[in-house]
This record gives structure tokens, C-alpha cells and sequence, in this order.
């Protein structure tokens, strides 16, 4: 099965039609989407100018998720386990050359290890995917409290299928795009806590 990827870092993300203002610069480190049909595996690193604390808080506050990104059109928490699991539900609406947009329902078991990283494996029975697993993890930077670096990795087998040729590709770009715009407002919404 091919293997494609698409790197993307901060010197060409404004090539990519990513937002800038008025949403501040976090330093996007790397990106990479790689398709080996049918699974996506997700990679993303950045610096954002902001604290772990205030990161993980808007991270972890799942009934409002939709503060953080524009896909995400409803984020609820349907259920939480004595141990911190939560089961959350979230919509998305990505949109795809700005008129084709999908709505996707993910439902994830959701949880906060004892290192803080975050972790979010989702109930394909209610969900638009056969498995996803996406996991966050918040490091301070050397000597800066108030600077984090936040690795996102995922492993996605959507239950759609994207047309042929073209479709990976936008796929792969609609990721990085949104994990770019969700990167700056983490870090603007943290900056303001």
C-alpha cells in the first residue's frame, strides 16, 4: 500500500492558507499527516506561549471544546468514571475547499494519566470511525514556566472514505490546518486565564 505524507512547518503554514491574526504565532515545530490506506497516522509538535497548567485545563474542559476549534460544532461530556475516565461526544463539521463539509460524530473514553499526558480512544459503535486513538502529552520548556510544548499523536481509520487521488491529500491538509488553528487558540485562550 503507498504511503504519502504531508510536512508542513511554521516558515510555510502561512503558505497554506493558515490564519494568523488575530490568533498569536505558536511555534509550530512539525506536523505530519501520513495516509496508508485506510489509516491516518498523526503527528504534531509545538511551543505555545502559555503555562502546562492552563494547556491541559482547556484541553481537558470537554463540554467546551468547541471554544477551541471551528470543526467542532458540539462537545459534551455524556458520562464520568470515579477514576477520571470521561466519556465525551463530540461533532465535527470539517469542511473541505470551503463547500464540502462533512459531519462526523466521535465519541472518545477519555483520560488523564498519572504524567498528565491526555489520551482519547474512541467507541466506534457510536462513532464515525473504526478506531482512533490521539494522545497529548505537556512538557515546560527548560527554564520557562510559562512556554509548553504539546505533542499530539493519533492513529485514525475513519469509517468514510475520501474520493480516490484527491481525497487523502485534502484530508491530510484539513488535519494540519485545523491542529494549527486549534494550536493558537489554546495558546490565546491560555494566555487570557
Amino acid at each position: 500500500m503507498p504511503v504519502r505524507s504531508a510536512r508542513v512547518s511554521f516558515v510555510v503554514a502561512g503558505l497554506l492558507g493558515f490564519p494568523s491574526a488575530p490568533l498569536p504565532a505558536a511555534d509550530i515545530i512539525s506536523a505530519e499527516v501520513r495516509f496508508e490506506d485506510p489509516a491516518y497516522t498523526v503527528a504534531f509538535e509545538a511551543v505555545l506561549d502559555a503555562s502546562v497548567a492552563h494547556v491541559r485545563r482547556l484541553v481537558t474542559d470537554y463540554g467546551n471544546l468547541v471554544d477551541l476549534s471551528p470543526m467542532v460544532v458540539h462537545s459534551s461530556v455524556i458520562s464520568s468514571q470515579p477514576d477520571g475516565r470521561s466519556r465525551v461526544k463530540l461533532v465535527l463539521r470539517p469542511c473541505f475547499l470551503i463547500v464540502l463539509c462533512k459531519r462526523i460524530v466521535k465519541v472518545t473514553d477519555s483520560f488523564v494519566s498519572a504524567h498528565g499526558d491526555v489520551t482519547h480512544v474512541t467507541v466506534p459503535a457510536v462513532s464515525d470511525f473504526h478506531h482512533a486513538r490521539e494522545q497529548l502529552s505537556f512538557t515546560p520548556i527548560a527554564h520557562d514556566t510559562e512556554r509548553t510544548r504539546i505533542i499530539y499523536r493519533a492513529f485514525l481509520v475513519p469509517k468514510f472514505r475520501a474520493p480516490p487521488i484527491i481525497g487523502p491529500w485534502i484530508i491530510r491538509r484539513q488535519i494540519i490546518k485545523e491542529l494549527t488553528v486549534t494550536a493558537r487558540r489554546v495558546e490565546s485562550l491560555a494566555q487570557h486565564m
